[in-house]
C-alpha cells in the first residue's frame, strides 16, 4: 500500500522573504488585534486550505529514493499543490499535517512563524499527545499558540517569501494558521528546509513544482 494511500484510509528566493515578516499578506481581518491568537479565530468562518506532507515519496528519475511532497486535501481527495488558488481580501485557514521527521540543518530562523495573523500559530503536538515524546515544545495538554519551533523539531516550512509568510511545520504534528491576501497575482511558495536532493539539499523535491514547491494564484 502506498503512502497516500495510507493517509486516504485516516482520512489532510527564499530566506530573506521570511525576514521580511508582515507584508502583503499581513493584515489582520475582520478586526483582530495583532495580539490575535489561532484559537481565537477558529469560529470564524474563512477559506480553508488542507495540506498533507506524507514524507517517503518514491522520486521519479529514481523509484528507491524517497522525497518529500505537499499534498492538497481537496473535494476529490489528495490532489496536486503546484498550482493552489486563493481567494483575495479573505481570512484563510491553512492547515498543515505532516508524518515527516525533523530534517537536519534547519535553522532558527526557519522556525519562525511569519505573516500571519498575530504571528503565532497553533501547533497540535502529535508526538506529546501520544506521549512517545516529551522532549517536544511543551503545551498544556498537547497543543498551543507558538510564535517559532526549535530547530531540532523542524522538518519543513510552507513560505511564501514575497508575503512575508512562513509557517514551519514539526514532523509528526499539525499545524494551524491564518493569513490574508490583499494584492492579487501568481505567488512562489516553498520548503525552505534543506530536504531535497544534492549535496545542499536543495535540488529534487525542493526545485520541483508539486513537490515542495509550487504557486499560489490569488484573485
Amino acid at each position: 500500500m502506498t503512502v497516500v494511500a495510507m493517509i486516504a484510509l485516516f482520512v489532510v528566493a527564499a530566506a530573506v522573504g521570511i525576514g521580511i515578516g508582515w507584508g502583503l499578506g499581513s493584515t489582520v481581518p475582520h478586526g483582530q488585534s495583532a495580539a490575535t491568537t489561532t484559537s481565537q479565530l477558529s469560529g470564524q468562518s474563512a477559506f480553508k486550505l488542507n495540506l498533507i506532507e506524507p514524507m517517503d515519496n518514491a522520486w521519479p528519475a529514481n523509484s528507491s529514493v524517497a522525497q518529500p511532497m505537499f499534498l492538497v486535501q481537496g473535494p476529490h481527495g489528495l490532489e496536486s499543490s503546484a498550482n493552489i488558488s486563493l481567494p483575495i481580501n479573505t481570512l484563510i485557514q491553512v492547515t498543515i499535517v505532516s508524518y515527516d521527521t525533523p530534517t537536519p540543518g534547519s535553522t532558527a530562523q526557519e522556525g519562525e512563524v511569519n505573516g500571519t495573523v498575530g504571528g503565532n500559530m497553533y501547533l497540535i503536538n502529535g508526538t506529546v499527545a501520544s506521549m512517545s515524546d516529551t522532549s517536544m515544545v511543551q503545551m498544556s495538554p498537547w497543543g498551543g499558540n507558538v510564535t517559532s519551533v526549535p530547530a531540532s523539531q523542524l522538518a519543513h516550512t510552507f513560505s511564501v517569501p514575497q508575503l512575508g509568510i512562513n509557517i514551519p511545520v514539526v514532523g509528526g504534528s499539525e499545524e494551524i494558521a491564518y493569513f490574508e491576501i490583499k494584492h492579487p497575482g501568481v505567488y512562489t511558495w516553498a520548503c525552505l528546509t534543506p530536504c531535497g536532493l544534492g549535496p545542499t539539499g536543495t535540488a529534487g523535491a525542493m526545485s520541483t513544482n508539486g513537490w515542495m514547491t509550487g504557486q499560489i494564484t490569488v484573485t
